[in-house]
């Protein structure tokens, strides 16, 4: 658990339903969710709102490396973006709520447990993973710590027949006192008229 963050039963109930929209941000391997990606985020991305971001990555989802160690995700200053915009929740479709070179995969918190990728990175790149990437899981201190935002990882089922819509959403974590984390069901219930298109432009 997070220090100065809240259990599962910590958070109000309310962050955990409410409308919102299912945005594509297509990366591919190592890509960054930008804050620039996210306020070009259709539909639009509005205070309050549950945001579940669609990558493309979960078609990917399978325990290997290609899902694990090369995904995209959120990074630092995406996550300030989403609290500042404050939003009730977020979900991607990524192996965490971080950039996998922003978690114990390099040399970070209780890593390296893929020692590999920081020289993978540099020959890919030219560039070094730790000056990229120098903070430790900034999402998750970021969105739970200072935006009170819970977030839900690997995001998949049936994502893609959504993406692009506003949409009611729920994803109730287990009764699970002090508890960190848990699998969820998300479930998206959709305006069959989707009244919003005129506002969003869709």
């Amino acid at each position: 658990m997070t220090e100065n963050t809240p259990s599962l039963t910590g958070y109000p109930l309310w962050r955990f339903f409410g409308t919102g929209v299912a945005v594509s941000i297509p990366k591919g391997k190592w890509g960054v969710i930008t804050p620039d990606d996210l306020e070009k985020a259709t539909p639009k991305i509005r205070k309050n709102d549950i945001v579940m971001i669609n990558t493309g990555t979960h078609h990917k989802l399978a325990d290997s490396d290609e899902y694990y160690a090369y995904s995209p995700g959120l990074y630092k200053e995406a996550a300030e973006w989403l609290v500042e915009k404050q939003v009730k929740m977020v979900g991607v479709d990524v192996q965490a709520l971080d950039h996998p070179l922003g978690t114990k995969l390099i040399d970070h918190g209780p890593g390296p447990s893929h020692p590999y990728l920081v020289e993978e990175y540099r020959r890919e790149t030219g560039r070094d993973a730790m000056k990229d990437f120098p903070h430790w899981e900034p999402a998750h201190n970021t969105l739970m710590c200072k935006g009170g935002i819970p977030g839900i990882e690997n995001v998949n089922g049936d994502l893609d027949a959504i993406t692009g819509k506003r949409c009611t959403f729920m994803a109730f974590p287990w009764r699970w006192p002090q508890g960190e984390g848990c699998g969820v069901r998300v479930v998206a219930v959709l305006d069959p008229e989707q009244r919003f298109r005129i506002e969003t432009g869709k």
